[in-house]
């Protein structure tokens, strides 16, 4: 469907001419108006759009819209195609012409080389990639692009080794047209992958994105003018009344770091009733929530004081070109007081780059190898996190040759000892071991939806009691459905049915995203439902959710466990084993499936799966530990031993770890060793009950009795009625 579409043969004869007209004018455009059924109406092409909307229509016309996605053509493209040759990691591409189209012969997915036709242009400034098919419907970037603003080609990975069968290779799945760049560089994008046989049949209405892409369907809209009906017109998609809020969530759609969980968007429900967006957490983002990896503004912009205030993307930007509606500094002024476009706010000389608003307030990183974005959750500089945390600052992102303390310092003396409450503060403060710190943060609603979920999100990765969790159940009623989510999500981490009274209206929440972690919760605790008929809907959506997703490795792995939870060992093992076949580093679904193997006695694959996580990630603890028990299972005590004492050393620090190394090696009577993993682990996990027993029995074994006593003392502050405690402390003092 992707070769060429058919012209819409519209009811009325002027909007067919006007079509004619379009193509006649530019026979190099390949645009079609092919219609979609929905529900209400159908995609009749933004040609349709213009008669009326001239103004409009001119404005969107050469924007980065409209120029997302485009046939391949002497007009559309902008690299040298004249037998240009550009070499990276000895990996040669030649871009070349022929018969009046565009190629490139490069390495392929198997190491040969070969010719590729071009079939897309994708973007256009300060970047255009280039798109070729390969089998099975699939489209893919090539992973060497064309610099717009310096005319060169470039590589967009250039610091990694890429092999050939690697998902980050551009035959691979990062750089998969399909899944990973359609839904929002073309209109009304039905992905259509068939998972069975690996194959996709996508298809658009417009191949840009076009005025429906924003608006929906019009033909309902153009039929009520055409035939001037009376009455209220048809609602469009996106209307001037949208509200800020709604609006913002409306360009989330495309313009967040997401998943979608729906076969393609219907221009129906809350952003959340179609993808799950990426929440502020290590490596996509800073851990105080300033952007890291591409991040695509919707998450940052939801942090800032501005979306609280009712402030939206058509504020700053003009909605159909994007440009800037006003340049410089006096844009900000449009709602901040003149005082701030001053020296004696901003202490630098006046219309210098360093005076600009956005360089203090919204910094920014390069993606893509040449592509600048900043920052849009508008924070003011602190470098006196910088100083405590060793998270970036705005001051020492230009003042490169002077210290975080020099700009701390700076900062407290000309405006003042304290700062601003930010949300920051707190999720800092979570994540450097202080659970409070998020407790802090979920817990108050003036702060962010987006950083209040992100802290319930990471609660969960430090030692929770059952009171911590309990303090989580009241914002399964939040008024925020980001936060309701999460805490569904932290629920299940507990692996606990206790909840499941609590979780259960929200199998019929208003938003789908919530509906889908409430019924994954009960699959996947097992916990029977089967009269309920919101569960059962509930349940559809979440299958929908992971069937939407077999083309990701991510997506096989979830479906896996799903079937783990079920019982389903074949079906689990086989979308294990698609997942590594999708990304060969996707190690998450190479441990789950070693274990699988263990269990049912397949031990010498079990154990072939862990060495090539461990050759792999050398430095992951989880894959070092899974070995020490393998072969401590299979008798080899001194192999388990040494893979136990490397996974010590290794990140993520686990409290297993050492409690089964220190037991092990009390059984072979080394407790001198013991007594110290054992303390090395407390460092790490203070006051945990059980490496708080294993140290007492090495104690005990060393007859290291006053010690063993202090032992025991902490651990009665921690179960206060455990008789066998109790019996040895009093042994002691005898």
């Amino acid at each position: 469907m992707l070769k060429q579409f058919l012209l819409l043969m519209h009811k009325q004869l002027i909007y067919l001419l006007l079509i004619l007209a379009v193509y006649g004018c530019n026979t190099n455009e390949k645009y079609s108006a092919v219609t979609t059924p929905t529900e209400a109406s159908t995609f009749v092409g933004s040609i349709s759009c213009k008669e009326c909307h001239q103004q409009e229509y001119d404005s969107w016309e050469g924007s980065h819209h409209d120029q997302a996605m485009k046939f391949a053509g002497e007009h559309a493209i902008l690299g040298d195609f004249d037998n240009a040759i550009f070499t990276h990691k000895n990996v040669k591409s030649t871009f070349f012409k022929k018969d009046g189209d565009y190629y490139v012969n490069t390495e392929g997915s198997d190491g040969t080389y070969r010719d590729y036709k071009i079939i897309y242009t994708f973007g256009v400034t300060p970047l255009q990639q280039y798109i070729v098919k390969l089998e099975n419907g699939k489209f893919h970037c090539l992973i060497t692009a064309w610099d717009s603003v310096e005319n060169k080609w470039y590589h967009l990975q250039p610091d990694l080794d890429i092999a050939n069968e690697e998902w980050m290779h551009w035959t691979g799945g990062s750089m998969n047209w399909n899944n990973m760049c359609a839904d929002c560089h073309s209109t009304n994008v039905h992905k259509n992958y068939e998972s069975e046989t690996d194959t996709y049949t996508t298809s658009f209405s417009e191949i840009n994105v076009s005025c429906e892409a924003c608006h929906g369907p019009s033909s309902s809209h153009v039929e009520f003018y055409e035939k001037e009906l009376t009455g209220t017109p048809p609602k469009m998609h996106m209307g001037t009344g949208l509200s800020s809020e709604d609006l913002v969530q409306q360009c989330a759609r495309c313009h967040s770091r997401r998943s979608q969980f729906t076969d393609y968007y219907n221009y129906e429900g809350h952003f959340l009733d179609h993808y799950n967006p990426q929440l502020l957490t290590d490596p996509t983002y800073f851990v105080d929530g300033q952007i890291r990896d591409e991040d695509y503004v919707y998450a940052s912009f939801m942090q800032s004081k501005m979306y609280s205030e009712g402030i939206s993307c058509r504020d700053c930007h003009d909605v159909h070109s994007m440009e800037l509606k006003i340049q410089g500094n006096n844009l900000c002024l449009t709602c901040h007081v003149p005082s701030y476009n001053t020296p004696e706010h901003h202490y630098h000389e006046v219309n210098t780059e360093a005076s600009q608003c956005i360089n203090c307030h919204m910094t920014g990183r390069i993606y893509m190898g040449n592509d600048f974005r900043r920052d849009h959750s508008f924070r003011n500089p602190r470098p006196d996190q910088t100083e405590k945390y060793g998270t970036p600052n705005a001051c020492n992102s230009c003042h490169t040759d002077k210290s975080a303390k020099w700009a701390a310092d700076f900062i407290r003396e000309k405006y003042g000892e304290e700062r601003a409450d930010h949300f920051s503060d707190h999720l800092l403060e979570g994540f450097h071991n202080n659970k409070e710190g998020y407790e802090t943060l979920f817990s108050n609603t003036n702060y962010p939806e987006i950083a209040r979920a992100t802290a319930i999100n990471q609660y969960m990765t430090h030692q929770v009691t059952r009171e911590d969790v309990n303090k989580l159940l009241k914002y399964l009623k939040d008024s925020s459905a980001l936060v309701r989510n999460e805490t569904v999500k932290a629920l299940e981490t507990t692996r606990s049915p206790e909840f499941s009274s609590n979780i259960a209206p929200l199998l019929n929440d208003s938003i789908r995203l919530v509906r889908i972690s409430a019924a994954r919760y009960f699959n996947l605790l097992g916990i029977d439902r089967l009269e309920d008929v919101a569960y059962k809907n509930a349940t559809k959506e979440y299958l929908k959710d992971l069937n939407y997703n077999l083309d990701f490795a991510s997506g096989n792995h979830q479906k896996a466990i799903y079937y783990q939870s079920k019982n389903n060992t074949e079906d689990a093992i086989k979308h294990y084993e698609r997942a590594i076949e999708i990304d060969n580093y996707f190690n998450m679904s190479r441990m789950n499936l070693a274990l699988i193997y263990y269990q049912i006695g397949r031990v010498k694959e079990s154990e072939a799966l862990y060495l090539k996580v461990v050759e792999q990630e050398p430095e992951f603890s989880s894959s070092y530990y899974m070995l020490g028990l393998l072969y401590n299972e299979t008798g080899d005590t001194d192999k388990s031993m040494e893979y136990l004492e490397l996974a010590a050393k290794k990140e993520p620090r686990n409290s297993s770890v050492f409690y089964n190394y220190a037991l092990m090696l009390q059984k072979a009577g080394d407790n001198k060793k013991s007594l110290e993993i054992i303390n090395s682990g407390l460092e790490f996990f203070p006051n945990t009950e059980r490496l708080l027993y294993v140290k007492l029995l090495g104690e005990l074994n060393l007859e290291q009795n006053s010690k063993a006593k202090a032992t025991c003392l902490e651990l009665l502050k921690i179960a206060p009625d455990n008789t066998d405690y109790a019996n040895i402390l009093k042994s002691l003092e005898q």
